[in-house]
């Protein structure tokens, strides 16, 4: 995924033209990218929800959880990146990619699952007493 943001930047910036863009185009750039990044990491704690203590283990109901929330984090972080291509290609400036992109590389790299963050995610499942079998 992060050589596919830096990919889609490279060829837009490279494809648009030699403007950068405005003050405008950067500052609607950074305010997106944020709130999508916000999104990116709000999303795992709304869908991973503690199971009720007196559950039976369903492994498959609990990965379905996890894996979603893993999808969603990182469909959000992508977002600005594809977001700012779009606004770049409209404009016919390369500022609001290369501002996407930038946002989305950090936040590919701080909402990726990691092996930490699924036993954390698996913890805050199995919060409440229940036992989800993984």
């Amino acid at each position: 995924m992060l050589s596919g943001v830096v990919l889609i930047a490279a060829v837009t910036v490279f494809t648009v033209g030699d403007e950068p863009g405005s003050l405008a185009d950067a500052l609607g750039s950074i305010a997106m990218s944020v709130a999508l990044l916000a999104a990116a990491f709000l999303v795992p704690g709304r869908v991973i929800r503690p199971w009720p203590a007196g559950s039976a283990p369903d492994p498959v109901k609990a990965s379905g959880q996890l894996r979603s929330a893993a999808f969603l984090s990182l469909v959000f972080a992508e977002l600005p990146a594809l977001v700012g291509l779009a606004g770049s290609f409209a404009r016919g400036v390369w500022l609001p990619v290369a501002i996407g992109a930038l946002f989305s590389v950090v936040g590919l790299l701080l909402v990726a699952p990691t092996a930490t963050r699924m036993r954390e995610w698996l913890a805050r499942l199995e919060s409440a007493g229940a036992h989800t079998g993984l």
